[in-house]
């Protein structure tokens, strides 16, 4: 194999699919980036037999073929190179020499033979969308994906095609986020739960502006973009029935600034409990008071002006969690909705619908 690349579009590719390697690997191949030359382009790719990302690259290709490299080496050197033509061979013994500029290098490869297969299966369709509108939905919910690995069901964000409507979801038991737009052509009823590597990766690589096509199958997601395609694999497990968890009505709706209700979350906070972060909401007539007590610290409280309905009510809540629900939301206004002092409460734009955090209650 020997090729001819652009050492900053080479980069750009490599900074693509290294992420996906593990520093810890059962095998050794695993923490390579398969290397191919092919046609007029090169292609890397990179799999933790999860999660899988292959990226082409134009080249000019003197002779086909194709080698595995050191993910991290590659990439730690081809960061230290001048913008200039990068040419890389391959030698006897799988050995791999790189040239830019007065820099060579000769690396251990590894013969690509052990390398798992990486691509896309039998799609059942196809959703487009919009990569910004996905990088959006995926800031809306995946603060809310659980960490507790005992409960591998909640350890992703849930996928689901519904007629000409895409929703997302999440949740780690204690809050539930939701956030669906429309589809131009909608596709076949389709769900899976798409784990959380994945989707840290999705919102890394996807730009804003670039169409996205989406396909959820039995076991395995896939999205796709020129010279970008991204695989992994579903979880397998049962996801909350997330429709019962949404309150339908609530008596009492609270609207203000969201930036407003965020800093003053921040500034009483400092004096909540660091592990639960507790804080108390006191809602009364045009006034919402946030009020914190640490017994060895003392106590901070501040009151908001707000537009409110319903009566008077007092519920507490992990403020951490609600600071998140407040950044995932885009709008200047938000509205958070409650029912009494020990039902889930509710945060959702003003200005937009389709995205919504539920946070449940706790008791201060």
């Amino acid at each position: 194999m020997e090729v001819h690349v652009d050492r900053d579009a080479f980069i750009r590719g490599l900074q693509l699919v290294h992420n996906i390697v593990e520093p810890r690997q059962t095998l050794p191949i695993l923490a390579n980036v398969l290397v191919e030359a092919s046609a007029e382009s090169v292609r890397l790719t990179a799999t933790d037999l999860e999660v899988g990302v292959r990226v082409s690259v134009p080249a000019k290709v003197t002779k086909q073929g194709s080698i595995t490299i050191s993910a991290r080496k590659l990439t730690e050197i081809v960061k230290e190179l001048p913008a200039a033509p990068l040419a890389i061979r391959v030698q006897d013994n799988a050995w791999v020499a790189l040239k830019c500029g007065g820099a060579s290098y000769k690396l251990v490869g590894l013969v690509p033979d052990e390398f798992p297969a990486v691509g896309a299966g039998e799609a059942a369709s196809w959703i487009s969308l919009d990569g910004k509108v996905l990088r959006d939905m995926l800031a809306q919910t995946s603060f809310a994906i659980s960490h507790d690995e005992s409960r591998y069901a909640l350890n992703g964000v849930l996928f689901t095609v519904i007629g000409k409507e895409l929703r997302l979801v999440a949740t780690d038991g204690h809050r539930l986020a939701v956030a669906s737009r429309p589809l131009v052509n909608g596709g076949a009823n389709v769900s899976g739960i798409v784990p959380r590597k994945a989707v840290q990766e999705i919102a890394r690589i996807v730009g804003s502006g670039e169409e996205v096509q989406v396909s959820v199958s039995d076991n395995q997601f896939v999205l796709q973009m020129p010279n970008t395609l991204l695989m992994a694999r579903l979880i397998e497990g049962t996801f909350p029935n997330y429709e019962q968890v949404v309150p339908k009505a609530h008596p009492r709706k609270i609207t203000m600034p969201r930036a407003a209700l965020s800093a003053a979350l921040r500034r009483v906070s400092v004096l909540s409990e660091e592990r639960t972060k507790p804080i108390k909401l006191t809602l009364t007539p045009g006034s919402l008071k946030l009020s914190a007590y640490h017994p060895d610290y003392g106590e901070a409280e501040e009151s908001l002006e707000v537009e409110a309905t319903g009566e008077e009510i007092t519920i507490g809540f992990n403020s951490r969690y609600l600071l998140d629900a407040l950044t995932a939301q885009t709008s200047e206004q938000i509205v958070l909705e409650l029912k009494d002092g020990v039902s889930p409460g509710v945060v959702r734009s003003f200005e937009e619908e389709g995205s919504l955090c539920v946070i449940m209650p706790m008791r201060i």
